[in-house]
């Protein structure tokens, strides 16, 4: 690799407090007004949740032209994807916290895989029209795994594409990108009659191996992606909607058994997911006491693993089955203002694992089912100070399907409280204290079968859930007509300590492999968002220093992200027609890591260049392109083992119609 420069903590926080462009929305694009979010169960400005919660709308996700879960991911502070660039390996990671410790949800189904060297979950982002990410930990509203965060993902409706005053709309994409010889195309049509909405959309992209900055080819990383997506909704004015969803995933690609990492056991791989879901939402407008959502589904997740030696087969597959019922009511008394948010949850995780049609103790079949409740207050004083409280109790039972099997059994109550105060009329202080917990994945508990030659997995049913505390101090200043009529800046800055006890790891021994509650984590950082914006310029920037810590031994988590720095700034002409932007990407050295045979090196520093361009036709017809890592640099991102793709030049051309 060619040595790159590394980036000081020092050095990047004087750049982001010397004026530089920040970041809220993490993309140079979109309008200035603060995004709606719903990942937090009430609709609400993505800068007034009782945590930091950033969203990506459909404008952001064209202009990266995004293809997999690292594209949505990148330049968001405390945020990052690990196990990549393989599709099949990549997984969020939220202040340091991954591997199952992150809830993502699809149209409100969770998606609940979690096998080391594995994804978590799979969609064209072609089909997305918004992404939320909740940053920290949020049991109270979503249960078990949401000790680092929240990434919730939503998929076209029809009223993204019918015009108003139409009853037909659609568009067509056509898309490449040289490094990899990627080729993309897509096509969504929609209609809207009365109260009855329609669209089905589909995607393709096939791609071959990427090429790294000093000219390697990454093997291994090439796809074939098919995506598909059918909605049905009925919308009766404001009051009630209706929306029947299914949606389709299918990869197949040559690979490695443990996708994540650069050699290893040679394979065919084929990744198929299907999410089908119900959501029924009934909000009356003369009733202050019903705001009801409620949402049935389930997703089936397959991973068909074909070593290409021998021509044995593994087949891994995860059922998920679930309700999700929320509602929300608001009461007024005196000056003091109550939003109460309650629900419930119920899903069932199953696993079967196949190896020649056998059963494979690596994957072993086994079931899960949880109950879960919730109860939330948000408390107004008269406009001014705002406190969250909320609680939550979990009934958690898992079984293996083994003749003996003991069931384990678990009951969980996390709590969250929060303050929110003003300064001034444009500066807020907020201060809060949440817990969250992980359950043992059924893998965990129950995996046995080897690992590698002459070692052999181990079961641990007595493994313990881990539990997370949560504190954080933060400050938003949001204000307009600051330098220049029109213009307006949005800042977030937010410390936060996050104590994880029974912290679940792989323990690798000579001849033995299981999973261990291993002594406490702690995980400390610093976030910084930032927005500027005028009529002809935007200016985004997001900056994130993490430490985290065994608390036991005092050696470093490997799962934690390097001190990074992300910058974009972009210039547009009055009516829009175009767009022109550059992106920077600082990131520090890695060495906080744990020496070990099988933990990740350390890594240095390097730095990434971007340019990006938007141009829209009178036709309506849009050309976005893009130029990523301008200079090739040659680099490996923190947790993973692989190198980052080189230069490449992005293409793509988008018409509706």
């Amino acid at each position: 690799m060619r040595p790159t420069r590394p980036v000081s903590t020092f050095g990047v926080l004087i750049l982001a407090w010397s004026g530089l462009p920040s970041m809220a929305q993490a993309d140079a694009t979109g309008p200035l007004e603060t995004l709606v979010v719903t990942i937090s169960r009430e609709a609400l400005p993505e800068d007034r949740t009782v945590a930091p919660v950033v969203a990506l709308d459909r404008e952001v996700l064209d202009l990266r032209q995004a293809s997999q879960l690292d594209d949505l991911l990148r330049g968001l502070a405390g945020v990052t994807a690990e196990g990549g660039p393989r599709q099949a390996a990549l997984q969020p990671n939220i202040r340091g916290l991954g591997e199952g410790r992150v809830v993502m949800r699809l149209d409100g189904a969770r998606q609940n895989m979690n096998i080391r060297h594995r994804g978590q979950s799979f969609i064209d982002p072609a089909l997305l029209r918004r992404v939320e990410i909740w940053r920290g930990p949020a049991s109270t509203l979503h249960g078990s795994g949401a000790i680092g965060g929240v990434v919730s993902l939503h998929t076209l409706d029809p009223e993204d594409l019918v015009a108003p005053g139409r009853e037909l709309g659609g568009r067509a994409t056509l898309g490449y990108h040289d490094n990899g010889d990627q080729r993309f195309g897509a096509a969504t049509v929609a209609a809207r009659r009365g109260d009855l909405g329609l669209l089905a959309s589909v995607s393709r992209r096939r791609a071959g191996d990427f090429r790294a900055g000093d000219g390697d080819t990454i093997d291994f990383t090439g796809s074939d992606v098919l995506g598909t997506l059918g909605k049905v909704t009925w919308q009766e004015r404001d009051t009630q909607r209706v929306t029947l969803t299914w949606l389709g995933f299918d990869d197949q690609a040559e690979s490695l058994l443990t996708a994540d990492r650069p050699t290893g056991v040679n394979i065919d791989r084929r990744v198929r997911q299907q999410t089908g879901s119900l959501r029924y939402e009934f909000r009356p407008a003369a009733s202050a006491l019903r705001d009801l959502d409620l949402t049935v589904y389930r997703t089936d997740l397959t991973l068909d693993e074909r070593l290409r030696t021998t021509g044995d087969r593994q087949e891994n597959q995860l059922e998920t089955t679930g309700l999700d019922l929320a509602n929300g009511s608001d009461w007024q008394i005196g000056r003091i203002h109550h939003r109460i948010t309650w629900g419930t949850e119920f899903y069932r995780d199953r696993q079967r694992g196949t190896e020649n049609g056998l059963p494979r103790e690596g994957f072993a079949s086994a079931s899960q089912h949880t109950l879960g409740m919730f109860l939330q207050d948000r408390v107004s004083f008269d406009g001014s100070f705002e406190l969250v409280a909320g609680l939550r109790y979990d009934r958690i039972r898992q079984q293996a399907d083994r003749a003996g099997a003991e069931d384990n059994r678990l009951g969980r109550l996390s709590t969250q409280l929060a303050l929110e105060w003003p300064l001034s009329d444009a500066l807020r202080a907020y201060a809060g204290r949440a817990e969250a917990f992980r359950a043992p994945a059924l893998r965990e508990l129950y995996i046995g079968g080897q690992h590698f030659p002459g070692n052999q997995y181990l079961p641990n049913p007595d493994l313990r859930a881990e539990r997370a505390r949560n504190l954080e101090l933060g400050l938003v200043y949001a204000r307009r007509d600051l330098w220049h009529p029109g213009d307006a800046l949005q800042l977030r800055a937010s410390g936060f300590r996050n104590t994880v006890e029974d912290f679940i790891e792989q323990v690798v021994q000579a001849t033995t492999t299981r999973f261990e509650n291993v002594e406490d984590a702690r995980v400390r950082g610093l976030e910084l968002e930032l927005r500027y914006r005028t009529p002809r310029s935007q200016w985004l920037a997001a900056a994130a220093v993490q430490r985290g810590d065994d608390r036991g031994s005092g050696l470093p988590l490997e799962s934690i992200p390097a001190d990074s720095l992300s910058l974009e700034g972009a210039l547009r002409q009055a009516d829009d027609a175009w767009l022109v932007g550059a992106r920077a990407t600082l990131v520090r050295a890695q060495r906080r890591v744990p020496e070990g045979p099988f933990t990740i090196d350390a890594t240095p520093g390097y730095a990434l260049f971007d340019l990006f361009l938007r141009w829209t036709l009178a036709s309506g017809t849009t050309l976005h392109a893009g130029v990523d890592n301008v200079l090739d640099a040659d680099y490996r991102a923190h947790l993973t083992q692989l190198s980052g793709r080189g230069r490449g030049l992005r293409l793509q051309l988008q018409h509706p119609f």
